[in-house]
């Protein structure tokens, strides 16, 4: 009896000391594959925006840059400006002219970003402003304004207009500029952009 409770005491000892079997053992990458597979990717922010003509115009924010529907394959200069901004104004004719000189290969969209004292500019207001200014680019308006310029906040901490982010056809951010610039410096900035095919 002595030696059957040595044998199942060793036995078990052995057993329990060697653990799982090759086979049920868990390797790390099967732990990594686990991990990946419940991995859930996180949304592109999107912003859902509406032209001052009523075109819906959508743009996807991603790593691997912006994407901004029914501008494909072109440069896009952000132009985030006031309705009630003295040089937000004053840069309108140099940005028709370089939109002029550029037009197959870039494009301005202009995000209005609303009322001085707050609020949202009207459509009818936006038009006013378009006309008395001959603002040849579409401009977008409504509360989604704000989301896209939050979006972009770490580059303009104060809030500062006009204010203008230039990507290039790939989508990828080039350069972002605060206040006005002048029209040549922009010219050779996009011009330089567009290339980046």
């Amino acid at each position: 009896m002595k030696i059957k409770n040595i044998v199942i005491v060793g036995f078990l000892s052995i057993a329990i000391l060697s653990g799982c079997s090759d086979k049920d053992t868990i390797s790390e990458d099967d732990i990594v594959k686990t991990a990946e597979s419940k991995k859930v990717e996180a949304k592109a922010p999107e912003f859902n925006l509406q032209t001052h003509d009523g075109k819906s115009l959508k743009i996807v924010a991603n790593k691997e840059g912006w994407r901004f529907e029914g501008f494909e394959n072109k440069a896009i200069l952000l132009n985030f400006f006031g309705t009630w901004c003295p040089p937000c104004k004053a840069e309108i004719p140099h940005l028709n002219n370089i939109r002029e000189k550029l037009k197959n290969d870039f494009e301005i969209i202009a995000v209005d970003v609303g009322k001085r004292g707050g609020g949202t500019n009207t459509v009818a207001e936006v038009e006013d402003f378009i006309k008395e200014f001959s603002v040849s680019y579409p401009i977008v308006l409504g509360a989604e304004n704000g989301k896209i310029f939050g979006a972009v906040s770490e580059l303009n901490p104060q809030g500062s207009i006009p204010f203008m982010i230039l990507f290039n056809p790939k989508g990828e951010y080039v350069q972002y500029y605060i206040g006005m610039k002048p029209e040549e410096m922009l010219f050779s900035d996009i011009s330089k952009a567009i290339k980046m095919k």
